[in-house]
């Protein structure tokens, strides 16, 4: 590229950041598609290339560009020696509030710099990785003039193994240019009306004695006439199931096989060459961080461990505390995991702390608000009696199943308030392949339970932020406490190191000691033309537990002259600290 070219892209970039300014509260307010997100993650680079840089780790199936953005001042060689924050987002294709997460977290950093001094020695001292988007491809679909929710990538696959690729997804039938449900009266179904609220339908059970009369579906036809409705429809695969952790084999979102994926190899390959990074967080489906996860079994028997290990519960206990103070939640919600998620590699695979948030769901938001919406949220046994009357098509046949749907109640009642073009109306739909049956079409747009609302995704995002900030002070970091030399007569010395580790987590897990996938923190030191007549000249210490945990090395050294020694303590996970020990015989 031309010196004059390079000043055209310059200009158009700054260009882009003084419109930029001006449009921050719109922005805050919409989702960014790949075009405008690559803009303002080339903009930071551009303004702040002291303390960001900006850089591809590949190119989509489709051909864009999976952006990394590294934060931290100082060569890029030092950059990589210090203690390291990785955070994921975008990596499923309907998370679009994580990706706003990550990229607003930047920014706020980058502008708490000037002012805050906790964040300038942050970045001083600590490098973050951030990616934005691991998935633009399946995300630019939220952007499309019909909207479809899926997680899934878009590459043809045959998901009902009949030898076609894609031959049976979803259509938006009533042309509302939005894919959402429909529901079928069918004597044959497996649901009911709820008789709290006929906007839901809830399971039948026969325990109950009750006789489903609807069944549940996505909207579209039957494209191959099977008499299955929308099983094989675009894509895909889901990226953060295709990790080799609790791998799924021939799930239908899988892959064929683990990291298969070219955005999922460009991400594993990522942390193998950047081993420094010690914490994780990723968002997406799962999440680990709103209840405590299980203990594993025995650590020392010899089947894999697939429960988080007993001596490292306690880190994620507390980093679940600080996550649940930061967004305002009163007590712990139900956990999720899944199999093959990128989080659970990090683990149990690469042994570091590895942290699943999922940002957005119907109870977190019911929990996140709760306090601004118990005196307004209709309680359920207060409704209507006319629906609490005995009905055999709704199965309303005991009055204590009127709690079974509460939840999903909850849910609704708090869409009413805060987000009511969230649920479609049910509208009946004169549909070809159920031409005797009653059909309805409507139910809770895309996108809608797995993004929040664009009044509150500053709120939420911020909250977030809060949390991601603090998860980055928590990073193990080694100091030399303390070097004590003593001539011992004869030109022998005694010298005594004081190694310490001044953050918050350990300098390894026990898990990551049980994978080996996390080095022991070593000392070495330069012996060079002196006799090492005790101690070894690469000595590892123990693990340095959090908050000021310490390991001493004793070396004892012959040496004829008074001269100056060097030593490096090295840490995989807490970086890296040199020093000299001099040599005096006065």
């Amino acid at each position: 590229m031309t010196k004059k070219k390079r000043c055209i892209c310059h200009l158009l970039v700054m260009a882009y950041l003084v419109a930029g300014n001006n449009t921050l509260l719109a922005r805050a307010q919409t989702y960014d598609p790949y075009e405008s997100l690559q803009r303002r993650i080339q903009g930071l680079g551009v303004q702040h290339a002291g303390s960001v840089h900006v850089r591809s780790l590949g190119r989509s199936a489709e051909k864009r560009d999976l952006w990394l953005i590294e934060l931290g001042r100082g060569s890029a060689k030092e950059r990589q020696q210090r203690p390291a924050m990785l955070v994921v987002a975008g990596i499923e294709g309907n998370d679009l509030i994580g990706t706003d997460i990550a990229l607003a977290w930047v920014e706020a950093l980058i502008k708490g710099d000037k002012t805050d001094k906790t964040l300038s020695a942050l970045l001083d001292t600590t490098t973050l990785y951030v990616i934005p988007r691991l998935n633009p491809d399946t995300i630019e679909r939220y952007f499309a003039p019909c909207r479809i929710e899926t997680r899934v990538s878009h590459q043809a696959c045959d998901d009902d193994h009949d030898g076609l690729k894609d031959e049976d997804g979803p259509e938006d039938l009533n042309g509302d240019r939005m894919v959402t449900r429909m529901r079928v009266k069918d004597p044959e179904g497996d649901h009911i009306l709820d008789p709290k609220d006929e906007r839901l339908l809830i399971k039948a059970d026969p325990l109950r004695g009750q006789v489903g009369t609807w069944r549940i579906l996505q909207e579209g036809i039957d494209n191959d006439q099977d008499e299955q409705w929308n099983e094989d429809g675009p894509g895909g695969v889901n990226f953060n199931r295709n990790f080799p952790f609790n791998y799924s084999f021939f799930a239908p979102d899988a892959g064929i096989h683990q990291v298969s994926e070219t955005e999922t190899r460009a991400l594993a390959d990522f942390v193998v060459a950047h081993s420094q990074i010690g914490l994780i967080v990723t968002y997406g489906a799962a999440d680990n961080l709103v209840k405590t996860p299980k203990v594993g079994g025995d650590p020392g028997r010899r089947e894999p461990l697939t429960a988080i290990d007993e001596e490292d519960i306690a880190y994620y206990k507390k980093m679940g505390e600080t996550y649940r103070q930061a967004l305002g939640l009163e007590k712990e919600l139900e956990g999720h995991t899944e199999p093959g998620t990128f989080s659970d590699w990090m683990y149990f695979h690469q042994g570091r702390l590895s942290l699943a948030i999922r940002p957005w769901s119907p109870a977190l938001a019911v929990a996140m608000f709760k306090n601004e919406d118990k005196d307004e949220t209709p309680d359920s046994a207060e409704a209507s009696k006319d629906l609490e009357q005995e009905d055999p098509e709704k199965g309303n046949s005991d009055k204590k199943e009127d709690d079974t749907n509460q939840e999903e109640r909850q849910w609704l009642a708090w869409h009413d308030k805060h987000a009511p073009e969230a649920f479609v109306p049910w509208q009946a739909y004169d549909h070809p392949d159920f031409p005797e049956k009653g059909v309805e079409i409507g139910g809770y747009r895309p996108y809608a339970l797995s993004n929040p609302p664009a009044q509150l995704m500053a709120d939420v995002s911020t909250k977030q932020q809060a949390f991601l900030t603090e998860a980055a002070q928590t990073l193990p970091r080694i100091r030399v406490r303390d070097i004590k030399v003593k001539h011992l007569g004869e030109s022998i010395f005694e010298v005594k190191i004081q190694v310490e580790n001044t953050g918050f987590l350990p300098t390894c897990l026990a898990h990551g000691q049980r994978t080996r996938a996390v080095f022991p923190t070593r000392l070495v030191i330069d012996v060079t033309d002196i006799r090492l007549l005790s101690g070894e000249r690469i000595q590892r210490l123990s693990t340095l537990e959090g908050s000021g945990g310490m390991a001493e090395v004793r070396f004892v050294l012959h040496s004829l002259k008074q001269q100056s020694i060097c030593f490096e303590v090295i840490s995989m996970l807490a970086g890296r600290v040199s020093g000299t020990i001099t040599l005096n015989q006065d």
